[in-house]
């Protein structure tokens, strides 16, 4: 089994000083994951996005303890930054949203649910064998 930090250091040289902090869990690294996600969103830097996503994916299909990590750490968060929605959603694979939506609806009020289930609908995410 590969170890988190190796692939995330070989995957995302940009977040060095967060892996290289041993005392940090890979939920402080799945935050700072989700931050970066944030910025190539704003930046429309599709490479990061596909390193970015491609490696919270990789996450969620490891053993228990890292899937729960990145459901919790990155994924329950995506949508946080609610402007960012309709770029968000076409990067969320299917088996990822039937996890975490349990964790959106005990979080948000009905209509914010309501939205993003419409956005989800059909969509297929891009490069889900990214990395």
């Amino acid at each position: 089994m590969v170890d988190w930090r190796t692939r995330a250091s070989a995957l995302l040289p940009e977040l060095g000083a967060v892996i290289e902090r041993e005392s940090w869990s890979c939920h402080v690294f799945l935050s700072e994951l989700w931050q970066l996600a944030l910025e190539a969103h704003r930046d429309d830097d599709r490479d990061t996005l596909t390193r970015v996503y491609g490696f919270a994916h990789w996450c969620f299909q490891q053993e228990q303890f890292l899937s729960n990590a990145s459901v919790v750490s990155f994924y329950e968060h995506v949508f946080d930054e609610w402007e960012l929605r309709h770029l968000v959603a076409p990067w969320l694979p299917g088996e990822v949203v039937d996890r975490v939506r349990p964790l959106w609806e005990w979080r948000w009020p009905a209509e914010r649910l309501a939205e993003v289930d419409r956005l989800l609908e059909g969509v297929r995410p891009p490069g889900r064998n990214a990395v």
